[in-house]
Parts: C-alpha cells; sequence; structure tokens
C-alpha cells in the first residue's frame, strides 16, 4: 500500500447533500416533463357531437353552397341564441369541423359557415362575428372554458361559447321623481 492516501468517510453533512442534489435534479426533470407535455405536446381534440345519431332537430334549414366547405346534410344542433340557431358539421375534407349559423327570418340560403382543421383540443377553431356583432367562439371538447367565462363569456354548449352584447351604458346619476318634478341627486 505504498502511495495510497486512506479514504475518509463521507460525513453526515456530505451525504444530506449528496441526497439534495439527486432529490433536485430528479425534480427538476419532472418539472420540465410537465412543462413540456402541458406546452409543447399537442393534445389531440375531438368535436364529439358530430358523432352522435342525427335528429330533426339537427336538419339545417338550408341548401348546399356548392362553394361552401360544411356538410350541411350532416349537421348537428348546438344551441339558439338571440336570433341565431348554431350548428356543428363536418368540413367536405376529413378532420375539419364547422360552425354553421343560420337567421329565423331568412330563406334556405340564409346561412353562414367558418370551418378550420381540428388540432390541438386547447386551440379555438373558429371565431367570428356572427350578424348582430357578438364573438361566437367554436372550440374542441377538450378546451378550458374557465377563464373566458370569468371574462363574461356564456358558453351555449360544451363548443360554442359566445361573447354577449355590452350592456347599455347607465347614467352617472340616477333621476328622481319628485311630484311630477326631476331632479338630480347632490
Amino acid at each position: 500500500m505504498t502511495g495510497q492516501k486512506p479514504t475518509v468517510p463521507l460525513t453526515p453533512f456530505w451525504k444530506l447533500m449528496i441526497t439534495f442534489a439527486a432529490v433536485a435534479g430528479v425534480g427538476t426533470c419532472l418539472a420540465l416533463g410537465l412543462l413540456y407535455v402541458r406546452f409543447f405536446l399537442a393534445i389531440p381534440g375531438t368535436v364529439e357531437v358530430l358523432e352522435r345519431q342525427l335528429t330533426k332537430q339537427d336538419a339545417v334549414p338550408a341548401i348546399q353552397d356548392e362553394d361552401g366547405e360544411a356538410t350541411i346534410r350532416e349537421s348537428r344542433f348546438l344551441a339558439t341564441y338571440e336570433s341565431m340557431t348554431y350548428y356543428a358539421t363536418p368540413g367536405l375534407v376529413p378532420g375539419v369541423a364547422c360552425l354553421v349559423g343560420t337567421y329565423p327570418w331568412d330563406d334556405e340560403f340564409g346561412y353562414w359557415e367558418a370551418c378550420n382543421e381540428i388540432g390541438d383540443g386547447r386551440d379555438i377553431l373558429v371565431d367570428v362575428a356572427d350578424p348582430d356583432d357578438r364573438v361566437v367562439l367554436f372550440v374542441p371538447d377538450q378546451f378550458d372554458h374557465a377563464p373566458l367565462e370569468r371574462d363574461g363569456w356564456v358558453t351555449l354548449h360544451r363548443n360554442l361559447l359566445i361573447q354577449p352584447l355590452a350592456e347599455v351604458q347607465q347614467p352617472a346619476q340616477p333621476l328622481l321623481r319628485n311630484a311630477g318634478r326631476h331632479s338630480t341627486v347632490h
């Protein structure tokens, strides 16, 4: 045993430091993996309403536009809101979903459509303004509605959200009526 130094056993401090480093390393790997899955890995989107059996309510009172991208005869009713009725329909190309809106007063040509490829389930499929200037969102089943609902959006269907028109501006001071006279509150 010439030239070899005797080995010194690890002190409890160094054992603790090695354990801490191992735990921190594994924890960092787990955190980075979760971030990758959450922000970079796509969640396949679905619109399951398109898979249910057709009913009478699903029939869009419209004639298929030859230039349209939506398959009107395969539409599924989503909701009615004020003057509009909304339907989901598959696109002419596989993997595409469309939002169709109809007006109650128009003839068989009175509808609009907006289509998009179904990609990540966290992304909006269609963002469109209806004729009354309300913003309408068509979303996949996996979409998280909660943040938009906190901002005043209304969920009409699992796949349909709408931003209601702004409230009418209220006067800053209410008018009081006393014996036929108008006065303001001071």
